[in-house]
């Protein structure tokens, strides 16, 4: 079967497995097809018969732990992997027998990439330590090294005759297999306009492509030969910065990742267009996807985040006597955590405590971020009624007794004021309050009037004189102009690929239909702003400079706006939506219920009873 877009727009979940209680950190089908395997940070490796659809085993690795799990070349009873424990070392398993057949150690840091050959028993790895190293499953020494001057994450071409390595977000170099001491033989620098992290390297099945995932909510799809960029794909959730892994289908013609949301986003490299998204039923961020390079099966896994519970204490002294001896212990100097540290005193709901986040200095961005995105849920969790102080520390000044007593101090006294804000303070005490008939309401500001450039009032003209159809504009915030994109004729089944997947655009579009018998035509404006994938300046200014623009159009250039939309992509921009939007139904009034009268005589007749007065009297 011919994977097309109204084929991966039936995808469906078929099987959903619950086998391991942490993140699945890696999935990977054996070159026939038959076989999945995973890998997850709760040390386990699960089996997956692919015609059955369940799981056959589950092995451990909880000594080492397991991560970028690869099945080997034209086997599927082996595996090799890389530890995210104990060391770095390499590790090649039977699974038939659950036993180790060969170590390969030589890195010094953790290992961050991983590529079987497609063509023998060669693989490399990428690692933290700044090296690519070559090895073959035959012996346990490294067959090669090669130092691409930063962190690397390297995969092989569909050949096995050259691997690419991705280095520090900013580079890919291609190397000959066969001379790879000699150097990278092409070196293509990468200058993106958004700050991310790259998180993964592929190349496509036909090897005319290569696909970077990176963690800012963007993937990047490269000429494979020459290293322009053909595609920049965006638009699907990742605020968190978590590593998502995307890939090619087999064929070459379509890419996919998923996402924070649990959806699963396709888009075509032939046109560069978005043309699936599904739902993948997952409660959490899908970190790993994979393709079956045989079947129209694809597996997709989340991330279940916990709150673990690291250590308690329990009380010895009164609750001040026991807070540095108690609390001081469990501060580390690069990990965050958060601390719950109980008081004496007690309310309605129980005992009464301190809420600590502790962040160091010295702690990975990353645990920062993922801490305080938890920090609210923790709270609700806890019960925010139990809580009565909150702290934050990112030295142990600030979170040990004395800085306790600093901030209930603090949180006592009254706010400090300038000198400015003291003599305004002084002023409303003293001034005579006068009210005085006008209309003191704030204007608001009516919004920003970027001129139309000559290109653009042309184009209005001819959309005016109906000798187009339709008209696409940007904002040049550079020149606080409105310049024209392009006026290509349009249909309306075209609408949705002129909707730029990437940036926000005006558009004006004469819809032509039919209603109640008779040809009409109206004028559509869109708005079109692809979610947060633009920046926040972007969004104010088009935002701001929308109503001057319409009010520009329709006075100046007497064209009658029938219909104004907002939409943060193209996919819904049917006929009928257009028609449904133009020609909204109108709405029957409906009669209103008249209540049934009750049954008489059984309740009584009604009477007004008042309480007695303050004295007793009756009122």
């Amino acid at each position: 079967m011919k994977i097309t877009d109204s084929a991966l727009r039936s995808f469906r979940v078929a099987r959903t497995y619950r086998e391991n209680s942490q993140k699945v950190n890696c999935v990977d089908y054996s070159p026939n097809g038959e076989n999945a395997i995973s890998s997850s940070d709760d040390d386990c490796i699960v089996l997956y018969d692919i015609h059955e659809g369940r799981p056959q085993r589950t092995l451990f690795s909880k000594k080492y732990g397991v991560d970028l799990i690869r099945y080997t070349h034209g086997d599927a009873e082996t595996v090799v992997y890389s530890s995210n424990k104990l060391d770095d070392t390499i590790r090649y398993l039977s699974l038939s027998d659950n036993k180790y057949i060969r170590y390969f150690p030589g890195h010094t840091a953790r290992v961050i990439a991983l590529s079987m050959s497609p063509v023998d028993d060669t693989f490399i790895s990428g690692s933290w330590d700044e090296t690519i190293r070559i090895w073959d499953l035959r012996s346990p020494n490294c067959q090669g090294l090669t130092h691409p001057l930063g962190k690397p994450f390297c995969s092989f071409d569909p050949d096995g005759l050259i691997f690419a390595a991705g280095v520090e977000s900013q580079a890919i170099k291609l190397y000959d297999l066969r001379a790879f001491d000699k150097g990278p033989f092409a070196t293509f620098e990468m200058r993106l306009n958004r700050v991310c992290d790259w998180t993964g390297l592929k190349f496509s099945s036909d090897g005319k492509q290569i696909l970077i995932s990176t963690n800012g909510g963007m993937i990047l799809v490269l000429n494979a030969f020459s290293g322009s960029v053909l595609h920049t794909f965006s638009g699907y959730n990742n605020s968190r910065g978590i590593s998502l892994e995307a890939c090619f289908t087999p064929d070459s013609q379509f890419v996919m990742i998923g996402s924070e949301d649990g959806r699963v986003h396709v888009w075509s490299t032939e046109s560069g267009m978005k043309v699936a998204v599904l739902d993948g039923k997952h409660p959490g961020p899908i970190n790993t996807l994979q393709f079956n390079p045989r079947f129209m099966t694809f597996a997709s896994a989340c991330t279940n985040m916990a709150l673990v519970l690291e250590s308690f204490r329990e009380p010895a002294h009164s609750w001040d006597k026991d807070y540095d001896q108690c609390l001081l212990p469990l501060l580390t100097p690069q990990d965050p955590s958060y601390i719950l540290y109980r008081l004496d005193s007690q309310n309605v709901q129980g005992y009464e405590w301190i809420f600590i986040a502790w962040s160091p200095d010295q702690s990975p961005v990353r645990q920062k971020m993922m801490y305080a995105a938890t920090r609210a849920t923790l709270k609700k969790e806890f019960g925010g009624g139990h809580i009565k102080d909150e702290m934050f520390g990112t030295v142990e000044e600030d979170v040990c007794f004395q800085g306790y007593l600093r901030h209930m101090s603090s949180c006592s006294s009254p706010a400090p004021l300038t000198v400015a804000e003291q003599e305004l303070h002084q002023i409303k005490v003293t001034e005579v309050t006068m009210e005085f008939g006008l209309d003191k309401r704030a204007q608001a500001l009516q919004g920003l009037a970027f001129p139309l450039q000559e290109e653009a009032k042309r184009a209005l003209q001819q959309l005016k004189q109906k000798r187009i159809n339709y008209i696409q504009l940007r904002l040049d915030v550079e020149q606080e102009t409105i310049g024209l994109v392009h006026t290509k004729p349009t249909e309306t089944h075209e609408l949705p690929y002129r909707i730029p997947t990437d940036s926000p655009r005006y558009h004006f579009f004469i819809f032509k239909h039919s209603h109640q018998g008779q040809l009409q035509e109206a004028l559509v404006f869109i708005y079109s702003m692809p979610g947060y994938t633009c920046s926040i300046k972007e969004r104010m200014l088009y935002s701001s400079c929308k109503n001057r623009l319409l009010d520009e159009v329709e006075r100046d250039y007497q064209l009658e706006v029938t219909k104004k939309m907002e939409i943060d992509c193209g996919d819904g921009l049917t006929e009928d939506f257009l028609y449904e939007e133009v020609h909204p139904m109108e709405h029957t009034l409906k009669q209103a219920f008249a209540k049934p009268r009750g049954p008489g005589g059984k309740r009584g007749n009604k009477r007004l009873i008042k309480g007695a007065g303050e004295n007793g009297e009756d009122s």
